[in-house]
């Protein structure tokens, strides 16, 4: 399990809206003064992103020292394999679609169309990337949208800080 470390910011009924702080391992490492990766994190910087969590504590507990509130600091996590299938989805899926629909293009205008081999092509990758977004989009959707949803593992005690 994929765990990162935030801050409570607003909470639903079944969800929790938490902080985290986009964190680079830049500084770290023996290349870093040669590292392109380097410059992108001082560019972008350490910036916050608000993620919708389930909250998986309150079933969890029958008391109420799992309650959330605003302020609080907890540990989410998100499955190993949730995080490899979405990433194949979204990336992987629109990249085989547009290069299959762009080359699948050439050979048919190599036969129909000789002189629009290139526009033929642009016009069946673009197709193709937007028809692959469409299918990840249905099979998300078709898998549950909890699934994607990293959910709260623990509440940290108050006196505990965030590690950077």
């Amino acid at each position: 399990m994929v765990e990162e470390q935030a801050i409570v910011v607003k909470c639903e009924n079944k969800h929790v809206w938490v902080q985290t702080q986009r964190q680079s391992s830049c500084g770290h490492c023996s290349v870093k003064n040669t590292c392109g990766t380097q410059v992108l994190s001082k560019v972008l910087g350490n910036k916050t992103a608000h993620v919708r969590c389930l909250n998986t504590l309150e079933s969890k507990s029958a008391d109420n020292s799992s309650h959330l509130t605003p302020g609080d600091r907890v540990i989410i996590g998100l499955e190993e394999s949730t995080l490899l299938t979405g990433s194949l989805l979204i990336y992987f899926l629109p990249l085989v679609t547009m290069i299959l629909l762009g080359g699948l293009s050439v050979f048919a205008a190599k036969i129909w169309w000789p002189e629009g081999i290139d526009l033929a092509s642009v016009i069946a990758s673009i197709s193709g990337l937007l028809i692959g977004l469409q299918l990840a989009q249905k099979f998300s959707k078709n898998q549950g949208k909890q699934r994607y949803e990293p959910v709260i593992i623990k509440k940290l005690p108050s006196c505990q800080t965030l590690i950077p």
